[in-house]
């Protein structure tokens, strides 16, 4: 009984190894029949570029039907979204079955009704939510570096923008969104978020490059002294705040981070974060050297 059962382990081993992990070695296609768009279609009896369905479009926002066990529709990724819309239409068509309901697509339909625009459909027979699962766990987002390649190709009108990332990134060994954080170069309280948004819409513009050059060398030798904490942005943000103090000393204030990395152990959002930076620096402070305050030195 104990042989059989190790046999069984055996088995159960060697099939899980041999299932490919790289899409490329997967074997092609194998029969004659394809299913598209909820249909079974003939290999042999296809054509290239020859239409399967139609890509319609209707004002009649009522005939659609939201599926109520589908995910919630995101209000602040329909605002983003709208706007995109706003400016090139709607791109991709939103996939019904044959019941009316909507397979993929709920935000772009909730968009161009709330436009007043027609929408553009394509149906897909007897789909189910099991099938609107399977769609959304198999597709991948776009990367940072996905747009970065996107963007900083030739056919792209702001290119030159998007090398200037992509040399800076290859520069300095600092983390996505911090780079993106130094060359967007907008004051730090108005900087949170819109240059990653910038990035992504492909309108990216390096605001000061020598400055982000010059920042992003203190980053990485401060990296040396606590190089843990350089890993988080929320960190570097503090202390790109707290480095253009007026009398701050750049020597000082690795000598204090290296010792007083504890004082950030509990830090939650920025505001915890720019103040242990804050105490961190001051912590026992003699000498000659002028110690920072967050009211005095302009923080908010």
């Amino acid at each position: 009984m104990k042989k059989k059962r190790n046999k069984n382990k055996r088995n159960r081993r060697k099939i899980i190894t041999s299932i490919p992990k790289r899409a490329d070695v997967f074997t092609p296609w194998v029969g004659n029949v394809i299913p598209m768009l909820g249909q079974q279609y003939r290999l042999d009896q296809l054509k290239n570029d020859s239409p399967i369905r139609k890509v319609l479009y209707t004002s009649d926002y009522d005939m659609f039907k939201i599926m109520p066990d589908n995910r919630e529709i995101n209000t602040k990724h329909v605002g983003e979204l709208i706007e995109n819309i706003r400016a090139a239409g709607q791109l991709q068509p939103i996939i019904i079955n044959n019941k009316n309901e909507i397979i993929d697509g709920q935000r772009r339909f909730k968009c161009c009704r709330l436009l007043g625009i027609p929408v553009m459909y394509l149906v897909s027979d007897n789909t189910t939510i099991k099938d609107v699962l399977m769609i959304n766990t198999s597709q991948k987002s776009w990367s940072s570096l996905d747009y970065l390649r996107a963007y900083s190709h030739t056919n792209h009108w702001n290119y030159a923008e998007y090398k200037k990332i992509k040399t800076f990134r290859e520069d300095y060994t600092i983390k996505f969104d911090i780079i993106l954080f130094l060359l967007y170069g907008q004051p730090m309280q108005n900087n949170s978020g819109k240059g990653l948004k910038a990035f992504k819409m492909g309108d990216f513009k390096v605001e000061n490059l020598e400055k982000a050059q010059r920042q992003a060398s203190q980053l990485l030798k401060l990296s040396v002294f606590v190089p843990n904490l350089v890993k988080i942005a929320k960190f570097c943000k503090a202390w790109l705040r707290v480095s253009v103090v007026e009398d701050f000393s750049l020597t000082l204030g690795y000598k204090q981070l290296e010792t007083n990395s504890k004082k950030f152990d509990k830090c939650q959002n920025q505001r915890d974060w720019d103040e242990a930076m804050v105490k961190a620096y001051n912590h026992n402070l003699k000498g000659p050297h002028k110690r920072i305050s967050i009211l005095k030195d302009g923080f908010n």
